[in-house]
């Protein structure tokens, strides 16, 4: 079973980055991915109002919370900011 199985249904989910785009959120979640780690973005984007700066505009990006230091290492190694 991949390790992103055995986590997702027992634990909280923990932010691990933050965003203005979807498109940048995506591509953290596919690194994460691409590494074992199971990873979903939550869009706040209000694209129906094209409003894409600011708090409406909004992207996150969640792992398991046991996953949540590992996940840390691999953003910092790949040159993306911690977010909290």
């Amino acid at each position: 079973m991949p390790q992103h199985n055995r986590y997702q249904r027992r634990f909280p989910w923990a932010l691990v980055y933050t965003t203005n785009t979807v498109w940048e959120a995506e591509l953290v979640r596919g690194y994460l991915h691409a590494r074992g780690i199971k990873a979903v973005v939550v869009s706040q984007v209000d694209s129906m109002r094209g409003l894409t700066v600011g708090a409406l505009a909004i992207a996150k990006v969640y792992v398991p919370s046991p996953l949540y230091g590992q996940a840390q290492r691999l953003l910092a190694a790949y040159g993306r900011k911690q977010s909290k």
